[in-house]
This record gives C-alpha cells, structure tokens and sequence, in this order.
C-alpha cells in the first residue's frame, strides 16, 4: 500500500519532535517520532485496524506506548495520514478524507 502524508500530518510531526525535544529531552523526541512512524508502516500492512471515526471514510489508530492519536484514510491503495494529534487535545473539526 502506498503512503502518502497530508501537509498537516508533516507539520504535526515536525511539532511534536520540536516539541519535546524543547522540554530538554531530544532523545525522547526521537523515540516518540520512531514509534508513531512503526505505527503508520503497521496501517500499511492493516489498514483496517483504526477505530471509525465521526467523519465517514476516517479513521483513528487510538495511542499505545505514546499519547497520540493517527487520524487516516484509506483512498484505493493509499493510506493517507491525515493528522497526528495528542489525546489531551480536542479531536481536529477540519478533517477531510
């Protein structure tokens, strides 16, 4: 399954490393960027495992080890990573599949 990441998502990403690794602690950003970035290559293989979101044709992959949350969609044979969001944050209104 090809890949691709919405803009939004590359930001979210950049975000997040930028982020923690702010709070004095870059070894832990990049940890936290290696398990959310093994979590979308396991959508590629499963696609199907998120949770349906509110918005038809979305989907969330709920957290594990970190608190983020993978919002994607799934266009033929390409997985697009819409948004990845922290679960102390409220779910994005303007996602688009």
């Amino acid at each position: 399954m090809k890949l691709r990441y919405d803009a939004r998502a590359v930001q979210d990403l950049r975000d997040i490393r930028s982020y923690i690794a702010a709070q004095g602690a870059p070894d832990a950003a990049d940890r936290v960027r290696r398990h959310l970035r093994a979590r979308i290559d396991r959508l590629r293989q499963h696609p199907m495992i998120g949770t349906v979101a509110s918005i038809p044709d979305i989907r969330i992959l709920p957290p594990t080890r970190y608190p983020y949350r993978i919002y994607y969609t799934v266009r033929g044979d390409e997985l697009v990573i819409l948004h990845i969001r922290h679960t102390a944050r409220q779910a994005p209104g303007n996602l688009t599949a």
